[in-house]
């Protein structure tokens, strides 16, 4: 009815509005950053199909608003400006309330259905196939609950194979002796799913997955948040067997961990004169891009590193000279202070006073978007600028105008002894905390420490070590 002429549609015909990575929406944000987009407006049914979530709905519209481009609900009756604004963020609560909402009815669901020995959906494990059995009847359409019962075809093939795993022979062999066509994860997951093949429904044992990640940072949850009905189907193999299985891959998940720690003590920390990083590699730390820098001995390297830190960045003598020279700064800094506070305090006066012409001017106009829109863009610049005086005038001294000889000797023994007795990874945390950057060309490493952990001030002195190969 206003004359637009509609130049794409982006459809998510099966996507739920609750995550943000659907395809066509995608696409259409893509677009709408691009240089060659084709379309200043975009008509959306309802608030609950532009997303589910409030804050990915206000995230998405800032992008809009950014672009200039408008976006308009159907389903919405309109107003005026103001109160399009309210009403679009009232339904957007609603949507991720009924959400919210929705989910927990549906999990609330599928636990019953698992106490009553009835399956909740999922993956058919192999060796099993699904049995449909009525239980009643909903506006004349019946009402089926599933279980699992042996596939006669794969059941005792897959027997015998979590027979073989649990006496610890290899899955490739087993595979092929028993002429299992099935792929590598999913012979994992079958191992990770032992319960199951004991005969129990286990349920709630993965993380939700959010946009690509799982929820946690891990797969699995910790056991206790596992739901089991016991003897629900036919089982496979013993209570006592299941046990083994998850055991052992559990043993084989913390190895892997432990096999992934980085023994290289200074990994991202030195870099070559080129720009790339120097990595550990066979005991010694090398160029990534291999540019012709001459590598260096592990061993060689991150003893001089520690040393030279101890007895140069760490010693009495640096953090006393450190702490004069924070001093001369605070009082530069006290110096400075009003007039920075006074600066930023008429850049926000002059903003309130442009919001308040622009509302004045806005009261006698037909239509207000765009004048609604540049104050709300002030408004924006207004409260950043209300952020920065408040930590202006709130700016507290750093912490090292309170070092004294005793302080700076008791954090000197104290930071020693805990790295000398700190694991590999505490020792990589404390090392990043003291370097700001470093650089080995040839034989010389410069190096850029980093007081701010321990004074509470940002001063930066390089200092060298050279040479770090013998003659």
């Amino acid at each position: 009815d206003q004359g637009d002429v509609i130049v794409a549609e982006f459809e998510d015909k099966v996507e739920s509005a609750k995550t943000a990575n659907r395809p066509a929406f995608q696409e259409m944000m893509g677009e709408v950053k691009s240089k060659e987009c084709r379309f200043d407006r975009i008509y959306c049914f309802d608030t609950s199909r532009f997303s589910r979530r409030q804050y990915d709905a206000q995230l998405y519209k800032h992008l809009l608003k950014k672009n200039g481009i408008e976006l308009h609900f159907l389903k919405l009756p309109k107003t005026d400006p103001l109160m399009d604004t309210v009403l679009e963020s009232l339904m957007e609560i609603f949507d991720e309330f009924h959400s919210q909402k929705s989910k927990m009815d549906g999990l609330r669901g599928m636990r019953e259905n698992i106490k009553q020995g009835w399956r909740a959906g999922g993956t058919t494990p192999p060796g099993y196939r699904i049995e449909k059995t009525v239980v009643g009847t909903r506006e004349g359409e019946p009402v089926t609950k599933s279980s699992l019962i042996p596939d006669p075809k794969t059941f005792h093939t897959v027997q015998k194979y979590l027979k073989g795993r649990i006496n610890n022979i290899a899955r490739n062999h087993l595979v092929a002796s028993l002429g299992l066509k099935i792929a590598s994860t999913s012979l994992l997951y079958m191992e990770d799913n032992a319960l199951t093949y004991a005969g129990h429904t286990v349920w709630n044992r993965t993380n939700e997955l959010i946009d690509g990640k799982r929820m946690g940072g891990t797969l699995y949850k910790d056991r206790s948040e596992w739901v089991i009905k016991e003897n629900t189907h036919e089982p496979m193999i013993t209570n006592e067997e299941a046990e083994q299985l998850l055991n052992h891959r559990a043993t084989v998940r913390k190895s892997r961990k432990r096999r992934c720690v980085n023994n290289y003590l200074l990994s991202g920390l030195v870099q070559c004169h080129c720009g790339a990083n120097m990595d550990g590699d066979s005991g010694f730390y090398r160029c990534h891009v291999r540019c012709g820098n001459r590598g260096i001995k592990k061993e060689t390297l991150e003893k001089a590193v520690i040393n030279f830190l101890f007895e140069e960045f760490l010693s009495r003598e640096a953090l006393i000279e450190l702490k004069e020279q924070i001093g001369t700064q605070i009082k530069k800094d006290k110096k400075a202070k009003p007039q920075r506070s006074t600066q930023v305090q008429k850049e926000i006066n002059a903003i309130e006073k442009q919001i308040s012409d622009l509302l004045s001017m806005a009261q006698q106009m037909k239509y207000q978007r765009p004048v609604l829109d540049k104050i709300d863009h002030l408004e924006g610049e207004r409260t950043e600028l209300v952020k920065v005086l408040d930590e202006v005038k709130n700016e507290s001294e750093p912490a090292a105008t309170e070092l004294t000889d005793k302080i700076i000797n008791a954090f000197l023994g104290n930071y020693k002894k805990q790295f000398d007795q700190g694991d590999i990874e505490k020792k990589k945390g404390m090392l990043r905390t003291l370097i700001d950057s470093s650089i080995l060309s040839r034989d010389t490493l410069k190096i850029n420490p980093s007081y701010a952990c321990i004074t509470g001030a940002k001063v930066v002195l390089p200092r060298g070590i050279e040479p770090l190969f013998p003659p």
